[in-house]
C-alpha cells in the first residue's frame, strides 16, 4: 500500500471516529428503531403482497399498533394504576419500620435471631436486621421524590417515544434501499455471500425479536390468571414484572416470584401465599419451558447459567435494570450472528 492510500484510510478512519463521537447519543434511537422496524415487518410485508404501498402498509400498521394500544391502555392501564398505587399506599401509609416487623415471616426471623444474640455475646444480629429493615424502608419511601428529582430524564424518555417510530417509519420504508446500497459497496466475489449473510442475519435477528415479544405477552397473560388464582394480591401488575424479567433466563422466573413474594409481606396477607405464589410461577414456568418457548423461539443456543449470570452481573453495573433485561438477548443475538458469519465463511471457504 502506497503512502497516498495510506493517508486516504487514515483520514477516513478519523472522520469516521470522529462522526461515531459526535453521534454517539443517537445509536440508542437507531438500535430502538432497528428493533420496532423488525417486529413491524412482516406485518408490513403482509399487507405489501396485497399491493398496497410499502408507505401505506407501514401507515396501516402503526395504526393498528396504536388501536391495540389504545384499547389496551384503556382495560389495564386503570387496574395497574389501582394496584400500583395500592402498594405505594403501603409504603407512604401505614408501613413503618415497626408495623413491617409485625408481618408473620419477618417476627419469626426476629425470634431466631434473638435466639443467636443470646447464645453469642455481642452478636446484636436482631438490631442489625431491624435496622436494615428501616433502611430499606426509607429508600422505598424516598421513590416518588426520586421520580420529581429526575424530571428531566423523563422529558428525555418522553422525547425518545415519540422519535423512535419516526426513525422506525423510515428504516422500514427503505430497508431494501438500505440493503442495495450495503451490496453495492461489497466486492463482486463477495457479493452472494454478503447477500447470504444479509438474509440469514436479518431472518435470525428479526425472529428472535418477535419470539422474544410474543413470549413476554404469553407469561403475563399465564402469570396473572395463576397469581390470581393463587389469590396473590395486585397480580396483573405482578405478571407484567414477571414477563419482563423472564428474558432473563434461570433468574427471570425467580425475579417474578421474589416480587410476588415481597408484595404479600407489604401487604400484610398470609405468608402460605408465598409458597402458592411460588408454585402459580413454577406451573407458569413449565408450560413456557415445554411448549411456548419450544413453538416460539425454536432450537435456540443454550446458554450456562454461569454465563448468563455473569452477563446480568456486568449489565446491571454498566446500566441498571434496563441493560439487565435486554443484556441476555444481546449476548445471543451477537452470538448467532457470529455462528451465522462463520458458517457462512466456511461455506464459501473463505476461512
Amino acid at each position: 500500500m502506497n503512502w497516498k492510500k495510506l493517508v486516504f484510510y487514515s483520514l477516513l478512519a478519523l472522520l469516521l471516529g470522529l462522526a461515531v463521537y459526535f453521534y454517539r447519543f443517537i445509536f440508542s434511537y437507531l438500535g430502538a428503531a432497528i428493533l420496532v422496524s423488525y417486529l413491524m415487518d412482516p406485518l408490513v410485508e403482509w399487507f405489501e403482497r396485497r399491493h398496497i404501498p410499502r408507505w401505506a402498509s407501514i401507515i396501516i400498521v402503526y395504526v393498528l399498533i396504536l388501536a391495540t394500544l389504545a384499547f389496551t391502555s384503556i382495560r389495564l392501564i386503570p387496574v395497574l394504576s389501582v394496584q400500583a398505587e395500592g402498594i405505594l399506599a403501603q409504603f407512604n401509609g401505614d408501613l413503618s419500620p415497626e408495623t413491617l416487623m409485625d408481618f408473620s415471616v419477618l417476627k419469626e426471623i426476629t425470634l431466631i435471631l434473638n435466639r443467636l444474640d443470646s447464645s453469642i455475646p455481642n452478636l446484636n444480629s436482631a438490631e442489625l436486621f431491624a435496622d436494615a429493615i428501616g433502611k430499606g424502608l426509607l429508600v422505598v419511601k424516598d421513590l416518588p421524590n426520586l421520580v420529581i428529582n429526575n424530571i428531566s430524564a423523563i422529558i428525555g424518555t418522553i422525547s425518545f417515544i415519540a422519535t423512535v417510530p419516526i426513525l422506525s417509519f423510515f428504516v422500514i420504508k427503505d430497508k431494501y434501499l438500505f440493503r442495495r446500497t450495503i451490496l453495492q459497496a461489497v466486492p463482486n466475489r463477495y457479493f452472494e455471500l454478503a447477500l447470504v449473510l444479509m438474509h440469514k442475519i436479518d431472518e435470525t435477528v428479526g425472529r428472535f425479536f418477535r419470539a422474544i415479544l410474543f413470549e413476554i405477552v404469553m407469561v403475563w397473560i399465564m402469570a396473572s390468571i395463576a397469581f390470581t388464582i393463587a389469590g396473590v394480591p395486585n397480580s396483573i401488575l405482578i405478571a407484567a414484572i414477571a414477563g419482563f424479567a423472564n428474558v432473563i433466563p434461570y433468574f427471570g422466573p425467580f425475579s417474578g416470584w421474589a416480587v410476588a413474594a415481597l408484595t404479600i409481606l407489604i401487604t400484610g396477607k398470609p405468608t402460605i401465599l408465598i409458597i402458592w405464589a411460588a408454585l402459580a410461577m413454577y406451573i407458569v414456568q413449565v408450560i413456557d419451558n415445554n411448549i411456548v418457548y419450544p413453538v416460539v423461539v425454536g432450537k435456540t443456543i443454550s446458554m450456562h447459567p454461569l454465563i448468563v449470570l455473569l452477563t446480568v452481573i456486568t449489565a446491571g453495573w454498566i446500566g441498571g435494570i434496563l441493560w439487565m433485561l435486554i443484556s441476555v438477548p444481546l449476548v445471543y443475538i451477537v452470538y448467532s450472528l457470529v455462528k451465522v458469519l462463520y458458517d457462512n465463511l466456511k461455506a464459501f471457504k473463505i476461512i
